[in-house]
């Protein structure tokens, strides 16, 4: 029986691909493993954790036929976050490395630790120009792995002509993918002057050989990126399609990204895009270049901010710098991507602001402290606050809070499924706040599946402290004790 007939017949799907290929000799009782962990939100993913014998299992899992498939197995709350914050990404402002610190045992803050180096030369690359290691080196990771989160080619060989005129010393390297090769090719084609090339002709040891000697690195949402942020180059991101900042914007203090600002960005990979990639339009060769003068002048030559934020105020893109100094976290430290430009915040926004900070308080086990004027001065800082989407924000928040407080009243063991859906209708009528609600929906029922009182009651006063913590804060946001 090969992969496909063995999902048909446990489960109402049809994978659709060849599946007779030895995959991790999955045979039934041939490899037993002592713990495996899905970190993938992917439907067929979940359906082969289904199948790994292991003693525990970790993620996203599907039941089989009659049940519910998409069933989340999560001995760790942030495991529940997780997987909810893909459901809800407009919602997350949490990155994945920092999520991914939250599943250990106990929180640990991530590490910047990379390879060692190899024994690396250019000279097999370049036989115009020999390069010298003292020289400013600008690398653009060329490829994304899908054509969502990458540039045009045109338009990445107009940001590197623009480069050139304005820094003609610069050296500037191709770095990517053997699959990207023809991308690379045809930017090298539309320049005519020298850059080296390199896409496809090094191993992953060599790239990070090769990061370690540039100045600056720009770049879509790749793998390279998050090597180049935890290195220390300087970074100019940008991000397109499925890209979201929030979830995997580069990890290092002082690195800028540029977005674009539409209501379908973020978008999901797999989802055909019905707008002929517009968010691509959103952002010019002009505008990167910008930002990449921008890291440039950081501590030297003057910069105006003024052709950047113009793009702001047309609508088209928004700057964020990532940062460390803006969230104090004790004892821990979390790195969040805030705007250039303030901005009004609506109540998603809002929720996502307020929420991040209870996230960390809920999700680790650690005592994280956050002072309530601190959030307030963060959210002054970097937002335009209107009070009376305050207001309404804080009587949701009131709203839900004390539904929460009415059933822990109630015995636990009288929750019910009508209860379950109850819950659920909430998501649906106050969106702003399905991240945590869905979250909580999931806690509650995991409890149930235990049959473990106590985790259920636990969840009840978990929400009830998050949410008054949130209403603290509005409350003196709308009463102006800033």
């Amino acid at each position: 029986m090969d992969l496909g007939d063995f999902f048909k017949e446990f489960y109402d799907i049809d994978l659709g691909v060849n599946a007779d290929v030895n995959f991790l000799n999955l045979e039934r009782g041939a490899v037993v493993f002592d713990t495996v962990v899905n970190l993938n939100y992917g439907l067929i993913n979940s359906l082969v954790l289904n199948i790994i014998p292991a003693e525990s299992k970790f993620g996203f899992i599907a039941n089989r036929k009659g049940g519910d498939r998409r069933k989340i197995v999560y001995p760790l709350k942030a495991a529940n976050y997780f997987f909810n914050s893909i459901r809800h990404r407009s919602q997350n402002r949490i990155n994945i490395a920092d999520i991914f610190c939250l599943f250990s045992p106990r929180f640990y803050p991530t590490r910047r630790e990379i390879l060692g180096k190899t024994a690396f030369t250019f000279d097999k690359f370049n036989k115009k120009k020999k390069c010298n290691n003292g020289i400013k080196r600008i690398i653009f990771a060329v490829g994304a792995s899908s054509i969502k989160r990458q540039l045009d080619s045109e338009e990445l060989a107009e940001i590197i002509r623009l480069i050139h005129a304005d820094y003609p010393d610069f050296e500037i390297i191709l770095v990517g993918l053997k699959e990207e090769s023809d991308y690379a090719k045809r930017i090298e084609d539309d320049i005519d002057f020298h850059i080296l090339n390199i896409v496809g002709k090094t191993s992953l040891p060599e790239v990070i050989e090769i990061l370690k000697t540039g100045d600056i690195m720009v770049s879509p949402d790749t793998g390279l990126l998050q090597i180049a942020s935890f290195i220390g180059l300087k970074i100019a991101a940008i991000f397109l399609g499925n890209a979201n900042i929030y979830e995997t914007g580069p990890y290092m203090e002082g690195s800028y990204v540029i977005s674009p600002i539409m209501d379908c960005y973020p978008c999901f990979e797999h989802l055909k895009c019905e707008f002929n990639y517009e968010c691509k339009k959103r952002i010019k060769a002009k505008d990167v270049f910008n930002v990449v003068k921008l890291i440039l002048s950081v501590g030297g030559e003057d910069f105006s901010l003024r052709d950047l934020e113009k793009g702001f105020e047309e609508n088209r893109f928004n700057l964020y710098r990532m940062s460390g100094n803006t969230i104090t976290f004790t004892p821990t430290y979390i790195l969040s991507p805030v705007s250039v430009f303030k901005s009004k915040i609506d109540k998603t926004e809002l929720v996502s602001e307020i929420f991040k900070f209870e996230w960390f308080r809920t999700l680790s086990d650690k005592k994280i402290n956050v002072g309530y004027n601190g959030i307030i001065n963060y959210l002054t800082e970097y937002f335009i606050l209107d009070l009376d989407i305050v207001k309404l924000v804080n009587d949701d928040i009131m709203f839900i809070k004390n539904i929460a407080v009415d059933a822990l009243k109630i015995r636990i063991n009288e929750i019910s499924d009508n209860f379950i859906l109850f819950l659920k209708g909430l998501a649906v009528n106050y969106p702003h706040l399905s991240l945590l609600l869905s979250y909580f929906i999931n806690e509650i029922q995991f409890g149930i599946d235990m049959n473990d009182k106590n985790y259920i009651e636990s969840s009840f006063v978990d929400i009830v402290g998050f949410l008054e913590n949130a209403h603290i804060t509005l409350n003196k946001i709308g009463s102006n004790r800033i």
